[in-house]
């Protein structure tokens, strides 16, 4: 059969089959005993040929599938029927299945449903009508059996393409068997194989005869262009007990195959829905081949643009629920199947509604392939993804905190923790150091103006420099031979270059700040229409996400989003076809590229975060795509912009903050004199002349300094230490400090005290010790620890408070850039893309709160150049204006792209005598008219073409997935010369706009071809009352030159086809044209094509029949009822250079009191003033003149003369006509006449 039917359901995998038997895999040859091999398989029992959900999908093998049809034979005893043995007629079975799997013709297309197993299907589906559901009550067991053979052979040698492809694409199958071209065929090979294998050899000639017509007729049935007729011939069948009459018995039987070729979606769910992914992909296999050929894709045929869920609860509806329907008048135990079928298109309405949009089809489909970077060598690769794990925003964060580690820790050291904790900050320190040096390294690999750079070096000093801190490298932890040093707390050079260390690390805290800021305010924004105010969306401001959280809600509503639901958001995207083997496992890694996660095996995430994910994956996506797509890449350049304006006025802030840093910390005056060092000198003096006031001094000095320890050379070591310790916070024993030749200090104050916060003083600064043990000199240790904790925790408060400053100051710069310069770049970028990407839309500058008069005015003129491209094109040049905005090189010459539209063609009558008369005013006159043409076709959706001269091209597209596109494709003749009805057109409308269509007697819904006509019916009303023309009624020259008052004419012509859309370059031997009018200096972008022709000539002939407007029989045939009975046909004629004959039509307009035209309302207020029975009376003589019978032609035509309407153009027109032949048809009269 020529399937044209469908059923899918593109969120589930087909169900996976189960052994029930198993069987041996060796297939069967010619020279096999058949009875043997085949019979010996233990497969199929009898409940099996009357179950009607049998699975036969558990055939997994040709030899099973062989053996099952043995089975069934076997059971309904077809080779006793047939007087063939059991080894006869099971080579009769196996040419058949060769049949279906031959594949002699081109081209080749993958068949995944028209295959044996389909036959094996629907034979089983034959056999529970005959036996399960009582249908051989109505016939005999030899017509049984025929209809059992026909079954099993209605679709041999299937090509997996439909009758209107081979017949659009010149298939030599069309050369070779009439229409409709399968059904043919497989009569033809069917009929061969039966009288090959003998089934006619031993009945009866007058059974052999029915046979043969039983099979044949049978096999035509299955044509579902005539499903309509098999319904009617059924129903009138006269159902009485015992065998139906003869022509009874073949619609029977027809119709028990068709229904069971078509009733897969009476199947349980699990079985529907296998099949239904079956046909699906071999109805895509055929579009894409369709695509690939420059044909116009097929109904249901494009998997991208059509809702398969919902057409196949439609194709239930409309075609499914009657045939089983009537099916359950005759045969009542099948009463159930209209349940079953009910149930499953509950379940596909409930999928559509779940079903994925084209552009989120699209989408998934792009990411479920392989995620490679393209065109990049193994090492840019890896780069690549070094990038990618840099830019991670979980890396940046980490980086951060080590940054911030290494801003704070020392002083966090010193604030919070003893001389113990620091082994463990040593040890944290190391694994900072270690990531900041690994950041550097990385950095340098995938970022070259990193290398070198200034923050190059920040970053590696910063890290350097952490190696100060750790204890027990840096050697400030000593063992207990440490020497005491002197210096001061604050101001020796080792504590002010840590200071200077610690500014560097905030520096370098400050570049990351900044990092985050930019990568915040300048990478690609994408957002939903669903969190966008209601005001915003439609702007211009960035695209919308393909995918809202309302559709994850709409397409799968779980509170949790785990790896089963994306499996089911992958299958959905390829709409019933098993998606390619690694698709999931690619999405799965998008997944993890996105979230930077590594490849995972189960996740779980909530819709929020999944819509997050997605938007993300989306972005990646696009941005690795448009590469090479110069607008699409001006929003990048733009963010880029902001992110190096940014990026200099925080390193001018890093400059500016590290100078005022260094100058207030080292710009601070020291005291000349130092009360310790002062106290001490007077004390070692004071022991050096035994001075008895010795002691109270030392407690003087005690109490004032507060050291821990004290020495006085020449004095008694014991008395002096029994003087200070009682004064002093934290006195040391005498043994805390031992003398070598040196002062050291003992083990417990290592142990301890920070020695780098010891402060010990000597003096004098150098003598020679008497003896190693003895010194010469006075010591006084003191420690800092206390004031060092206080002024960390300073420390801590002036570094937060300076990132404070620097983040809102940074924050406030980095915003100002934003909303200064790169907001305006990116509105119009955002202008330029809309104009690129869809040139015919209207694009408009965004106002602006506080607009900057430099952008303003850029803006503004953008979208006057925009709007100039607009008008100067026209909808043809949309394609040369986006294709060379959007890539690098200027080519105004591009290829033409093959469209279908309604084309109208006006022309301003007497329009030379008209220039003559107004001379410089025709340009005025021209216009006005021009003005009110294309306002009347932009008023219902059309567009102007060409404006030459006194002559106006309209064109209304038709898109190509449309039912109207196979009616211009299938180019019926006029109606008296057509030989068939249109019923074979019944099946293009299955889907939602086909039921609007199907409706349209009951509802009105304007098609394309009714808005064509009343664009054309508004400018006759609209010139008719315009103030502007009017005026021209009293122009002195126009009413010398013509009538009094001056009427403005039109004519109109209104044809509908294909033409060339774009601008052309003439190739030599084609009749289309594929490139260019005119060369790089001028161009017209227009419509090329006899379609287009044909509506100028149409326009022309007007003139003839003195009428304002002709229509094709072409273009009326795509007008809805409601339009249609406001024309009628006035001639049909063979132009000049044509060779087949055109119908022409027209719609009066004879009421000159109508103001306003707007729409279908207002048609019938244009017609009023014609006379009852004007149009019957016209109808009826046209119908005579048509067919031949030219003497009542003549006198209905007459009559309506000189009664309905005097001057009637075209009834005179045809009465002049005849009049040429005395009213006497020629003899070989064909229905029209020549017109040159």
């Amino acid at each position: 059969m020529d399937s044209s039917t469908c059923s899918t359901s593109a969120m589930l995998s087909p169900r996976q089959t189960k052994h029930r038997r198993s069987t041996p895999r060796a297939s069967p040859t010619r020279g096999a005993s058949v009875e043997n091999d085949l019979l010996s398989t233990d497969f199929a029992t009898a409940n099996d040929f009357t179950n009607w959900n049998f699975n036969v999908f558990e055939l997994e093998t040709p030899k099973m599938q062989l053996a099952f049809v043995q089975r069934l034979s076997a059971f309904f005893e077809l080779h006793t029927t047939f007087g063939l043995s059991m080894e006869a007629i099971g080579q009769f079975y196996v040419d058949v299945q060769q049949g279906y799997m031959e594949r002699t013709t081109q081209p080749v297309v993958a068949r995944r449903y028209h295959t044996f197993l389909h036959a094996v299907d629907v034979m089983q589906s034959v056999a529970v009508f005959l036996r399960g559901f009582q249908g051989t009550a109505y016939v005999s067991p030899l017509t049984a059996s025929a209809l059992l053979i026909a079954s099993l052979c209605h679709d041999v040698g299937h090509v997996g393409l439909t009758n209107q492809f081979l017949v659009n694409s010149g298939h030599p199958l069309t050369l070779e068997y009439r229409s409709p071209v399968l059904e043919s065929m497989h009569t033809a090979r069917t009929m061969v194989l039966v009288k090959q294998h003998g089934f006619l050899t031993h009945l009866p000639t007058q059974e052999s005869l029915r046979v043969a017509k039983t099979i044949a007729r049978c096999i035509m049935y299955t044509d579902v262009s005539i499903h309509s007729e098999l319904l009617r011939k059924t129903r009138a069948i006269a159902w009485r007990p015992g065998q139906l009459a003869e022509e009874d018995s073949y619609v029977y039987c027809g119709f028990l195959l068709h229904t069971a070729d078509i009733c897969n979606p009476a199947k349980e769910w699990s079985l529907a829905q296998h099949w239904t992914d079956l046909i699906m992909s071999e109805f895509f296999e055929q579009g894409a081949l369709e695509k690939r050929e420059g044909l116009v894709v097929s109904t249901f045929r494009n998997a991208d643009q059509i809702n398969t869920s919902e057409i196949q609860a439609n194709f239930v509806r409309l075609m499914l629920q009657p045939t089983l329907s009537l099916m359950a008048e005759f045969l009542p135990n099948s009463a159930f199947l209209k349940d079953i079928a009910e149930g499953n298109r509950k379940q596909w309405e409930a999928d559509s509604l779940r079903a994925l949009t084209a552009p989120q089809v699209e989408l998934i489909r792009a990411l479920s392939r392989p995620l490679v970077l393209h065109h990049l060598t193994r090492r840019e690769q890896y780069l690549e993804k070094l990038t990618r794990f840099c830019d991670n925003d979980k890396v940046i964060a980490g980086l951060f905190v080590a940054s911030l580690y290494a801003t704070f820790s020392d002083n966090v050291r010193i604030a919070s923790s003893g001389v113990e904790g620091d082994v463990a900050f040593g040890i944290c320190t190391c694994v900072v150091l270690a990531v900041m040096l690994a950041d550097v390294i990385l950095s340098a690999i995938v970022m070259p103006r990193y290398r070198y750079s200034f923050y190059f070096w920040l970053d590696l000093v910063a890290a350097v420099t952490l190696l100060t801190e750790v204890s027990f490298i840096n050697g400030l932890q000593v063992d207990a031979t440490a020497h005491a040093g002197s210096g001061s707390l604050t101001k020796t050079p080792a504590l002010r270059l840590a200071r200077l260390l610690r500014m560097l690390r905030m520096a370098t805290l400050f570049k990351l700040f900044k990092q985050a800021l930019v990568k915040h305010s300048y990478r690609p924004r994408r957002q939903s229409r669903a969190t966008k105010a209601p005001a915003a969306v439609g702007s211009a401001d960035s695209p919308p996400a393909t995918f809202s959280a309302a559709d994850l809600k709409r397409i799968c509503s779980s509170p949790v989003y785990t790896l089963e639901h994306v499996e089911q958001l992958v299958r959905g995207a390829y709409r019933g076809v098993p998606p390619p083997t690694d698709a999931l496992r690619n999405f799965c890694a998008r997944i993890a590229s996105s979230t930077s996660l590594a490849p995972m095996r189960s996740f779980k995430f909530t819709p929020v975060r999944f819509h997050k994910v997605l938007m993300a994956m989306e972005d990646a996506y696009e941005r690795d795509m448009n590469s090479t797509n110069k607008i699409s890449q001006l929003n990048f350049y733009a963010s880029r912009l902001g992110e190096k304006v940014a990026d200099t006025t925080l390193r001018h802030v890093i400059f500016l903050l590290l100078a005022v840093l260094i100058i207030l910390t080292e710009c601070t005056m020291p005291r000349d004199v130092s009360p310790r060092a002062y106290g001490l000198q007077k004390l070692h003096m004071w022991a050096q002349t035994g001075n008895a006031g010795l002691l109270r001094e030392v407690a003087f000095y005690t109490n004032a300094t507060q050291p821990v320890y004290l020495y006085l050379a020449g004095a008694n070591a014991t008395a002096v230490h029994n003087a200070f310790a009682p004064l002093a916070a934290d006195p040391w024993p005498l043994a805390d400090v031992v003398f070598d030749g040196h002062a050291l200090y003992g083990p417990r104050v290592t142990a301890c005290y920070r020695v780098e916060y010891l402060t010990a003083l000597y003096f004098p600064s150098a003598c020679e010790w008497p003896s190693t043990t003895l010194p010469c000199q006075s010591i006084a240790v003191f420690d800092g620890g206390a004031e060092a904790r206080t002024e960390a925790v300073w420390e801590i408060v002036r570094t937060l408070f300076i990132i404070s400053c620097f983040a809102s100051g940074g924050m406030l710069l980095t915003l100002d850039v934003y909303k200064r310069v790169i907001l305006p770049v990116e509105r119009m970028v955002n202008l330029t893309q809309q104009l690129a990407l869809n040139p015919t839309k209207s694009v408009v500058a965004e106002d602006e709160e506080k607009p900057m008069y430099e952008m303003k005015l850029l803006q503004n003129t953008l979208t006057k150049v925009a709007r100039l491209l607009q008008i100067g094109y026209g909808s043809a040049g949309s394609a040369i204006i986006s294709r060379n905005m959007m890539g690098a090189d200027f080519d105004p010459i591009i290829a033409g792209k093959k469209v279908h539209a309604v084309f109208g063609f006006c022309d301003i009558r007497r329009f030379t005598d008209i220039t003559e008369c107004l001379q410089e005013q025709v340009m005025m006159f021209t216009n006005t008219i021009g003005h009110l043409v294309h306002h009347a076709a932009y008023t219902f959706d059309g567009h102007a073409n060409k404006n030459v001269g006194d002559a106006f091209l309209l064109v209304w597209k038709i898109p190509e997935d449309s039912p109207d596109v196979a009616v211009i494709n299938q180019a019926r003749p006029p109606a008296h010369l057509a030989t068939t009805s249109g019923a074979e057109l019944d099946y293009l409308f299955f889907d939602k706009e086909g039921n609007d269509k199907m409706a349209q007697s009951k509802m009105y819904v304007a098609t394309v071809a009714d808005n064509a006509l009343m664009a054309v019916l508004k400018t006759m009303v609209d010139i008719d009352i315009s103030p502007k023309l009017k005026a021209y009624k009293t122009n002195k020259q126009l009413q010398a030159r013509f009538e009094s008052p001056f009427q403005v004419k039109m004519g109109y012509g209104l044809h509908v086809g294909w033409a060339i859309d774009g601008a052309h370059r003439w190739w030599k031997g084609t009749d289309a044209c594929v490139g260019a009018i005119g060369s790089k200096y001028k161009i017209d972008a227009s419509y090329l094509s006899s379609d287009v022709n044909m509506a100028s000539t149409l326009e022309s002939t007007t003139k003839l029949y003195h009428i304002p407007l002709i229509m094709s029989h072409s273009f009326y045939n795509l007008l809805s009822p409601m339009l249609q009975q406001f024309c009628r046909c006035i001639d049909c004629v063979l132009f000049d250079g044509s060779s087949k004959p055109t119908a022409l039509y027209t719609c009066d307009y004879v009421n000159p009191n109508v103001r306003h035209f707007r729409g279908i309302a207002d048609v019938p207020l244009l017609q009023m003033g014609l006379l009852n029975g004007f149009t019957s009376t016209f109808e009826k003589g046209v119908n005579e003149y048509l067919v031949g019978n030219w003497a009542v032609a003549r006198d209905t035509l007459s009559f309506l003369l000189a009664t309905l309407k005097p001057h009637d153009g075209p009834a005179e027109a045809l009465m002049e006509f005849m009049g040429r032949s005395d009213f006497a048809a020629p003899a070989d009269w064909p229905g029209y006449r020549k017109l040159a």
